[in-house]
């Protein structure tokens, strides 16, 4: 192909490129106006919808209002037509009695007149005829309602009566019920009858207009009033649902009741204290053989009882150890616990059964209490190349933080049985324990792993071996457990036991002092403090001046080197 018609293909492309954009410009153009198009379509739409719902409730109101002021002419052509009718009436009623004044004279006019007013007034249209055509529908509206009304405030209940003898209204069959059982327990208090009273009630539903009814209490008088005469006025001593007898006054007792209150009160501002259950004097009647004495009573009331109660054995416990916890001699535990002596076996969870005195009745005391507790802290483990592993060293130690806490606590007879806490206030903030855990790998003849808190060292003699022979002068005060001028710790261990680095740092001399200390090594520690560790037998042989040890390293071992008198 010749140079000539290639020149041609390249324009052809390059026409058929301007040919393809122009097509997505047209194609472009026409879809954003075919887009333009159906939103004006879509609002002429929506104002012709506007419009056309606008007429027809403009077309609908003029129907409706149209409407209503027909209804109200006709009302008011109904209302003002009597007033019309009266008044023609009036016109021919005057004319009727102008006629007769003047065919009849005066006694025409009387006559015509009388004959005009019984018409206006009695006649088939007259004024009365119509106000009562008016009035009678209103009136027996207003007698109707009246006739409700009178219905509606009328009271209903049951008409009660036990065994053919009308007792009394009630409002339902319960109120029946609770009477009958405090009737048999007013009977049977003293134990002397046990046979329990049958009775025969029946009920009718009744119009008691604006009376009352009975209540239970006063229901059991009437009832007992009706089965015998064996029965006075008293105060009935409830302590719950439970009858304990009958009172001719109460004053004491109550003094009494609020006197062992008082016990446990404390003056606190949200506090209350009281009986578990309530205990109530109910005014009526009782039968004689129910009093009680009052002071015989307030004895019972405000006694103590024995209960068995056992106690559990926490670790650490021995036999003679409880007996002073629970306040009792070998002799009386080994009533309740055949065996029990000074070599009686105990172990955490046994229980010991004791005996424990606790109120006739059970007081419960809830009361906010206020008071600080501490909180745990947390502790963070960081990783540590610089530590053996297995060894752990405290660089922060970790303080407890302290709050305000405000809670509701109960008690029963003292003790405490629940405590719902209402709101803790943090006072002091814990500050966390920051600990480094070792990752260096452990060498064979390093020291056995350990918790080393920051500004302690690590125990330097055999791990666990080795003891305290002598302390630095004045340590103990005096010469007791060291001499005169004796500036170090010596620590007596076997020949030979290995030595570690108390902690991590440079060694800045390993070799042979002359003044005493024999073969020592000297490490200078992070914290700038230095630690000698002297009388060696031998200085391990990697430990050279200027090396960096590591905590829990071993650098020489247990020796009597220098001024020393044993290893």
């Amino acid at each position: 192909m010749t140079p000539e018609k290639t020149m041609p293909a390249q324009g052809l492309e390059r026409k058929r490129e301007k040919v393809s954009l122009s097509n997505i410009y047209d194609a472009t153009a026409a879809m954003g106006f075919l887009f333009f198009t159906a939103f004006m379509a879509i609002g002429k739409a929506l104002y012709r919808t506007v419009l056309g719902l606008s007429d027809a409730f403009i077309r609908g109101w003029k129907h409706i209002s149209r409407f209503l002021k027909e209804v109200l002419a006709k009302c008011a052509a109904h209302l003002i037509a009597p007033y019309f009718r009266y008044k023609k009436a009036l016109k021919i009623g005057q004319n009727e009695i102008n006629k007769a004044k003047s065919e009849k004279g005066k006694i025409g006019g009387v006559s015509a007149t009388a004959k005009v007013t019984g018409r206006m007034l009695f006649g088939k249209r007259g004024l009365l005829v119509t106000i009562v055509n008016w009035a009678l529908p209103i009136a027996s509206c207003i007698f109707l309602f009246n006739v409700i009304s009178f219905a509606n405030n009328q009271m209903y209940a049951i008409k009660l009566t036990v065994n053919g003898n009308f007792i009394g209204y009630i409002d339902d069959e319960s109120v029946y019920n609770s009477a009958e059982k405090a009737v048999q327990k007013r009977i049977n208090f003293t134990g002397s009858n046990t046979q329990i009273i049958s009775f025969d009630p029946s009920y009718e539903v009744a119009s008691i207009g604006y009376g009352s009814t009975l209540n239970s209490n006063q229901l059991t008088d009437k009832i007992l009033e009706l089965i015998t005469d064996n029965i006075a006025d008293g105060y009935g001593l409830y302590i719950g649902d439970q009858y304990y007898g009958t009172l001719s006054e109460h004053d004491k007792l109550n003094a009494a009741l609020d006197a062992v209150l008082d016990k446990y009160r404390t003056g606190s501002e949200k506090e209350t204290v009281a009986f578990d259950k309530e205990i109530s004097f109910i005014p009526g009647k009782y039968m004689i053989d129910s009093f009680v004495d009052e002071d015989e009573m307030i004895n019972l009331l405000t006694s103590f009882k024995k209960v068995a109660s056992y106690y559990t054995v926490v670790d650490g416990d021995s036999a003679g150890l409880i007996c002073d916890k629970v306040d009792m001699t070998f002799e009386e535990l080994a009533a309740l616990n055949p065996g029990y002596n000074a070599h009686y076996p105990v172990y955490g969870g046994q229980k010991i059964k004791i005996t424990q005195d606790e109120p006739y009745l059970t007081v419960i005391v809830t009361r906010e209490e206020h008071y600080n507790e501490k909180f745990d802290y947390e502790t963070i483990y960081n990783d540590d190349a610089s530590i053996y592993q297995g060894d752990k060293l405290i660089r922060r130690p970790g303080s407890m933080g302290e709050r305000s806490v405000v809670a509701n606590v109960s008690y029963i007879n003292g003790v405490e049985v629940n405590r719902h806490i209402l709101s803790r206030t943090v006072t002091k903030e814990p500050v966390t324990r920051i600990v480094s855990v070792g990752t260096k790998p452990r060498s064979a003849n390093s020291a056995p792993a350990q918790v080393v808190e920051a500004g302690n060292y690590l125990w330097p003699v055999g791990g666990s071996t080795g003891k305290i022979s002598c302390l630095p002068y004045m340590a103990q005060g005096g010469y007791r457990h060291s001499y005169y001028g004796h500036k170090g710790l010596d620590i007596a261990a076997a020949y030979g036991t290995p030595i570690y680095a108390a902690g991590t740092g440079t060694v800045t001399f390993a070799g042979w002092n002359s003044g005493g200390y024999g073969n020592l090594v000297i490490i200078r520690h992070d914290d700038g403090k230095e630690t000698y560790y002297a009388h060696m037998s031998t200085i391990s042989s990697s430990v050279y001046k200027g090396k960096r040890v590591t905590m829990g390293e071993c650098i020489g071992y247990v020796g009597s080197t220098g001024t020393s008198y044993g290893n």
